[in-house]
């Protein structure tokens, strides 16, 4: 789908911002600041059975719609999927029911969170899409299966399931990649992660120390975060690194 807006797509590879985006202009040696949150407030939508029919009839082709809320979709038109891989499509689109119509407001890769926006949703021949083009917080969290993931849960505020949170961290390494700064994630291996290591033993929570970040410390480290009230996502990231002092 990205055949729509090569420059878009380029453009969605680069880093995003992690924060907030801050603009500052001088005018006549008076510097006014904004800041812009990097998406919309929560709305208390919930998840609600889609009906691609009404969906495709307003939108005004055949939509494959795969998560809904009362005013929000995602999913693909026939047409996206003909340029689709087997495995599915790396961007999909996000729909929203405006003045009893819906619309297309984004195309946004699958592979990044929605807070992302400035990266990773564009409009097709226009560029980037712009805050208002993209659900709000809590909407996000129920059409973006990205947004859950552990190692976004700080940035996208999702609810994490502990279950699932447990199971990711017990699955096994196919390799070990060397990592030289935060966040440190299972199968990572290196001295950061030798140095995490001995300070976690030494509080109980593992037994061993080498270089590897296994399912032993993701455990500990999950069960360290849970102790001291930092979200339980058995990733080494900083909120944990500063806690955990090594």
């Amino acid at each position: 789908m990205c055949l729509a807006s090569v420059t878009a797509c380029a453009a969605a590879t680069s880093d995003p911002p992690t924060s907030t985006v801050t603009t500052t202009t001088a005018v006549a040696s008076t510097v006014a600041t904004t800041t812009e949150p990097l998406m919309p407030p929560p709305s208390g939508e919930i998840r609600v059975e889609c009906d691609a029919t009404a969906i495709s009839a307003s939108y005004g082709e055949r939509v494959k719609v795969e998560t809904c809320t009362s005013t929000w979709a995602m999913g693909d038109t026939d047409r996206d999927t003909w340029n689709c891989p087997k495995e599915g499509c790396r961007d999909t689109r996000l729909y929203q029911l405006r003045d009893g119509k819906w619309t297309n407001t984004a195309i946004c890769l699958r592979e990044l969170p929605l807070t992302k926006w400035r990266s990773s949703c564009y409009i097709p021949n226009v560029g980037l899409a712009t805050i208002d083009r993209i659900p709000p917080r809590d909407v996000a969290c129920i059409l973006w299966p990205v947004n859950s993931l552990p190692r976004y849960a700080t940035e996208t505020g999702c609810p994490l399931d502990d279950r699932v949170v447990l199971a990711s961290l017990q699955e096994k390494c196919d390799g070990y990649f060397e990592s030289f700064s935060l966040p440190l994630v299972k199968c990572n291996q290196g001295d950061l992660v030798r140095r995490a290591q001995v300070r976690l033993r030494a509080l109980g929570y593992v037994r061993n120390v080498d270089i590897y970040f296994g399912t032993e410390m993701a455990l500990g480290v999950h069960r360290f975060q849970k102790d001291n009230s930092l979200t339980p996502t058995g990733i080494l990231d900083d909120d944990t690194w500063e806690r955990l002092a090594p």
